[in-house]
């Protein structure tokens, strides 16, 4: 008998156990496929931190809902209830966030593919569209009495001139075909400018037969770049010319680079003014930083200004750029002038005064300073102290012309011993018309104070060798 009753009560557990769990199965298998619902939340078009919000919150209903479920479904004793309800969310969110985040990846997946597939068909519609085009037809075909006929209608935008213009004219070199598209926009000019829209792309293919029907018709070669169609002022802003200079057409073959000049010897001869400046920017500042010499010497024979200092103060001139090239100044473009390149250029140039020296010492800083030159600026160095007549108003900004947190290296300490105590005490003490009020900050611009702060053993040393006050007039001495 008792063996009957352990054996109808060992019988009767197992069988709540297994109908326990087979209920908790149930309800989160159906959590499980429930989460996947929560996506709801996050399918609007959001960003991914809204789209993250959006889940946890879809995620935290889920879990509230599934803890009410087990608090009233599951049939067991109610301590054993509660714990499993309050187990629920630590099971349940993860498994919700899982899901409505995926969900929400391969929504946007499918959402992507399929404006991706819709703006192929767009852009496939709209091909087929212009293939029959009857503008670009007769454009490539040659048959300029019908589109002559085409551009009168008025049908067409300049967008699909344009184009006809890049895919066909300019490829066929069709002059005659040019000359209706130019005489359509003159005929339809409100400005006296919408030809300009023609020339950046005939200057691209630097073909001087397509520049002569520009000229016959007596339009100016010298129209504004495209990038500044909006800017009032066009005096201020790069000519059309330019582009070629700047969109890779200044490549290292030689043939490229003479093309280029015969375009600009063609537009100097039509009466573009080659010396025009825009935005401190020069045909010479181009030349300088493309490192083409035959280009500089173009620029400089065509006399423009190499010596004109921007207003910008963080821009150089083209005397500036030059000089920081014939000394390696690893900031200044192409380098790899030979000895011979230097001369022929150097001949066209006077070497700097001390207001230039002045000016190419307080940009350096922001270059780099001293050290960004290939023998560390010594070579540099020398030369703005040669070109100087003022110490103090070479190292006026007194800041990083050296700089004192990064080796100085022994051929800088030799440049700065050649000069004699005085020199030596103006350039390592600031100017004191350009200190500022704050008395204590510009301590730190002496250049034996700084040197100390950073622990610059090597101008320390130097300094006191030279037996060098460690303040400089008018400041207080910095506490050890």
């Amino acid at each position: 008998m008792s063996n009957t009753k352990t054996c109808n009560t060992t019988s009767l557990i197992s069988s709540c156990g297994k109908h326990c769990t087979g209920q908790l199965s149930r309800l989160f298998f159906t959590v499980f496929c429930f989460s996947f619902t929560s996506p709801a939340f996050a399918f609007s078009p959001t960003s991914n931190l809204e789209e993250l919000i959006y889940a946890a919150i879809g995620s935290a209903i889920v879990s509230l809902i599934a803890m009410v479920v087990v608090l009233i479904k599951l049939k067991i004793s109610l301590l054993p209830r509660l714990l499993a309800m309050l187990v629920t969310p630590v099971l349940v969110f993860p498994l919700c966030m899982a899901g409505s985040m995926g969900m929400g990846y391969i929504a946007h997946e499918i959402k992507q593919y399929q404006q991706e597939q819709d703006a192929a068909h767009i852009a496939s519609v709209e091909e087929d569209a212009w293939q029959h085009n009857f503008l670009r037809i007769n454009a490539c075909e040659g048959n300029h009495a019908l589109l002559q006929s085409e551009l009168a209608s008025g049908r067409h935008q300049i967008e699909n001139k344009l184009r006809a213009l890049n895919e066909c004219v300019l490829p066929q070199a069709d002059a005659q075909a040019l000359r209706i598209l130019l005489q359509d926009a003159v005929s339809n000019d409100k400005d006296g400018r919408a030809y300009c829209t023609y020339l950046p792309p005939v200057l691209q293919s630097m073909n001087t037969v397509l520049l002569d029907v520009f000229v016959e018709q007596k339009l100016s070669l010298a129209c504004t770049s495209p990038k500044y169609a909006y800017v009032p002022d066009t005096s201020k802003v790069a000519p059309a010319w330019w582009d070629i200079l700047n969109d890779g057409q200044i490549t290292s073959d030689t043939k490229d680079t003479d093309r280029l000049l015969t375009i600009l010897r063609y537009l100097q001869a039509h009466n573009v003014d080659m010396k025009i400046v825009a935005n401190d920017r020069s045909l010479l500042t181009i030349a300088m930083e493309s490192g083409k010499v035959d280009l500089v010497l173009f620029a400089l024979d065509a006399g423009v200004d190499p010596y004109a200092i921007p207003e910008n103060d963080s821009m150089l001139s083209p005397q500036q750029i030059w000089t920081l090239q014939r000394f390696g100044y690893a900031d200044a473009g192409p380098i790899a002038y030979s000895e011979a390149d230097q001369k022929r250029i150097q001949s066209h140039l006077r070497e700097m005064n001390s207001k230039e020296a002045a000016s190419l010492a307080q940009k350096l800083p922001l270059k780099g300073g001293l050290a960004a030159a290939k023998d560390g600026g010594a070579g540099l160095l020398a030369y703005l102290i040669k070109s100087s007549n003022n110490m103090r108003e070479l190292n006026r900004a007194g800041r990083d012309l050296i700089d004192v947190y990064a080796q100085t290296s022994p051929a800088v300490l030799d440049v700065l011993d050649r000069l004699n105590d005085q020199q030596l005490r103006d350039f390592i003490c600031p100017d004191a018309s350009n200190r500022g009020d704050d008395i204590d900050n510009s301590n730190g611009h002496a250049l034996y104070a700084r040197a100390v702060s950073a622990e610059n053993q090597a101008l320390v040393n130097f300094f006191k060798r030279r037996k060098m006050p460690e303040t400089c007039p008018g400041m207080p001495r910095q506490e050890q």
